[in-house]
């Protein structure tokens, strides 16, 4: 049985769509259906071969995107009355600002209540053992980030190996969850592409990939950009 990451537990299908919109810098009211749908399809296979769970709703936004894709292939039409027909990119467009207004409100109202968190009407004390977790997991960076970063290094190994292959080497990744653990314990912080420098293959960095997503998603492991096209930093915060 294959080890498997499922995305949902970082981010969703609308997180990946906005991810590939702002990567080309594409307005979002004129979404080029074609190449977007065509990226979004090629992510989807790609997570697949890599073993990462493909949860059902970025199966719905690709049967949604396959579907508008279709739709701006037809010729437009205009109605009786002259008026033309609803751009089928509309709901989507709506959709997605709708869904970056609620993460904007989300991270206001969660950097309000951080910063509540540190008023206080009594004596100071120590609240350190209360606190979960004081990196967050990922700052200045998406899971998509992540991604594009782990693509750009598989693409430049040899694809020697059958997918058969990776998926029965990412049993291991217990393996090597222990060992950047032990790594990431006595250097504390590290790039993302310095990580995977011992990954000789595909199948081995794939593993590794998948390790450092388990590690982030139990909070042992936080990634931080702290430029516009810096790299990507793994930093220990386990203990």
């Amino acid at each position: 049985m294959s080890y498997e990451v499922r995305l949902a537990q970082f981010e969703g299908p609308l997180d990946l769509l906005l991810h590939l919109i702002r990567k080309h810098e594409v307005d979002i009211y004129d979404i080029p259906m074609a190449s977007i749908t065509d990226q979004y399809m090629e992510y989807l296979h790609e997570m697949e071969t890599w073993s990462l769970e493909i949860a059902s709703e970025f199966l719905v936004m690709a049967a949604t995107l396959l579907s508008i894709k279709s739709r701006m292939l037809l010729p437009r039409t205009r109605t009786n009355d002259e008026e033309e027909v609803e751009d089928p990119r509309a709901p989507l467009v709506e959709q997605l600002l709708e869904y970056e207004r609620c993460k904007w409100a989300a991270a206001q109202l969660s950097t309000m209540a951080a910063n509540r968190a540190e008023v206080y009407s009594r004596q100071p004390m120590d609240l350190h053992p209360f606190r979960t977790r004081e990196v967050p997991p990922l700052s200045g960076v998406t899971l998509w980030d992540l991604v594009d970063a782990f693509r750009k290094l598989y693409l430049r190994l040899p694809p020697s190996e059958r997918v058969a292959e990776i998926r029965g080497h990412v049993e291991r990744v217990e393996h090597v969850m222990e060992e950047i653990v032990e790594r990431m314990r006595r250097y504390r912080m590290t790039e993302f592409a310095v990580l995977f420098q011992g990954a000789r293959t595909r199948p081995a960095l794939v593993t590794a990939f998948l390790a450092v997503l388990e590690l982030i998603k139990d909070g042992r492991l936080a990634c931080r950009q702290t430029e516009p096209f810096g790299p990507l930093e793994l930093i220990w915060v386990g203990d």
